[in-house]
């Protein structure tokens, strides 16, 4: 697809799935090694693990790319979403629609000359010809990403901004005391007792496996906890195990990023006996957990609790991790009573008729929802990026 200079600068040009993923690599990898902000889903790796795995049809997902001038400013991955509105369905573009995919986010440097890239990409996806679209619809973007760095800067013109949920985090700069300042006297005392519980029939003990010498055992006793209660084959057959497309996923999440160094199993031994595991990518000084498993037998003292308990513990005493993200708002970490940042989704329509009608009907749609609030973007109240309500 021919590139367009908008008003800005900026040239955009579209690259077509797994080919044109690979086209963009080599300066797509430079620009994330450039930007001091980087995080597990601003690297071609993701997108490669979900396009060579997850995506039945590689060609519904761009990869538009910004330059100014011959240099790479930002790489924004869009996918056209599946959607039924009634025997309708409509064309929406957007962010991934896959649980795998977590939280969303475009590829550039949060940086005083990107302020207007989301305004200025939205211009010119409606203003080309070659990607037929109704709505704009980028969901589970956090209020740290790239996305609503630019978002506060500028919305292109009749977005509408959703309160998702939260992502969930703890600062390990200090003490354990100081991560977890709001967990409550009562969860501390449980935590002491479940501790207490399983040292009564066998110690305890925390294991990393991030050497690429290691990585295969630490994968293996992850899939293997991951599957032993309900999730596994005796289950509902959900275990990543037991699914090859999640399996080829998480092996190729930890091939790309156990390259550079970045994948991490942390595993909770109960004597000579694995209880829980997590998969987690360390981009920076930021533990990303993406996946945990525990072993339901050993459920009495709650090993994946007692699991997150030593993560931080380690964190906070190592100088090169500052946060510990859990993505999402798991419920079982809310005893701990983590920070949590906004998780927004951002919907825009294309300027045609057909776009207008599908962009009145959704937003209807989403204020019939119960639990959604559905109002015109406020710059003042997106700002509430490091609410630390701990009692959410």
């Amino acid at each position: 697809m021919p590139s367009v200079v908008d008003h800005d600068g900026l040239a955009f040009q579209a690259y077509r799935g797994l080919e044109g993923l690979e086209r963009l690599v080599p300066e797509w990898s430079a620009l994330v090694e450039a930007m001091p902000d980087a995080r597990f889903n601003h690297f071609p790796e993701w997108y490669r693990s979900y396009l060579s795995s997850l995506e039945p049809d590689p060609g519904r997902l761009w990869f538009v790319a910004a330059r100014r001038g011959p240099a790479l400013a930002a790489v924004c991955p869009l996918h056209f979403q599946e959607f039924h509105f009634g025997g309708f369905r409509p064309r929406l573009l957007g962010s991934i629609e896959d649980d795998q995919m977590q939280l969303s986010d475009f590829v550039f440097a949060q940086s005083p000359e990107n302020k207007g890239l989301l305004y200025s990409l939205t211009q010119w996806l409606r203003n080309q010809h070659d990607i037929r679209w109704d709505e704009l619809r980028l969901r589970k973007v956090s209020a740290e990403s790239s996305i609503a760095y630019s978002a506060r800067a500028r919305l292109p013109s009749r977005t509408v901004a959703l309160r998702y949920y939260a992502s969930a985090y703890f600062r390990t700069q200090g003490t354990f005391e100081q991560a977890t300042p709001a967990m409550t006297a009562k969860f501390k005392s449980n935590l002491r007792r479940r501790n207490r519980i399983a040292r009564e029939i066998a110690p305890l003990r925390h294991q990393v496996y991030r050497c690429p010498n290691e990585l295969d055992e630490g994968f293996r006793i992850f899939l293997d906890l991951e599957a032993s209660g309900w999730k596994g084959e005796a289950g509902e057959g959900s275990a990543i195990r037991c699914r090859p497309p999640l399996l080829g996923f998480y092996s190729a999440l930890m091939r790309d990023f156990g390259a550079r160094g970045a994948c991490v199993f942390n595993v909770l031994w109960h004597g000579d006996q694995p209880v829980a595991a997590q998969f987690c990518l360390q981009i920076g000084k930021t533990l990303h957990i993406l996946k945990i498993g525990f072993s339901e037998a050993h459920s009495k003292f709650a090993p994946g609790l007692l699991m997150l308990e030593r993560v931080i513990q380690r964190a906070c005493d190592d100088p090169g991790i500052d946060v510990v993200h859990l993505v999402n708002e798991p419920p079982w970490a809310a005893f701990f009573r983590p920070l949590l940042v906004g998780v927004w989704s951002y919907c825009a329509p294309n300027r045609s008729a057909r776009g207008m009608l599908v962009h009145l009907a959704l937003l209807a749609k989403r204020k019939r929802e119960a639990g959604i609030n559905v109002s015109e973007y406020d710059a003042a109240q997106s700002e509430e990026r490091d609410t630390a309500d701990a009692s959410a």
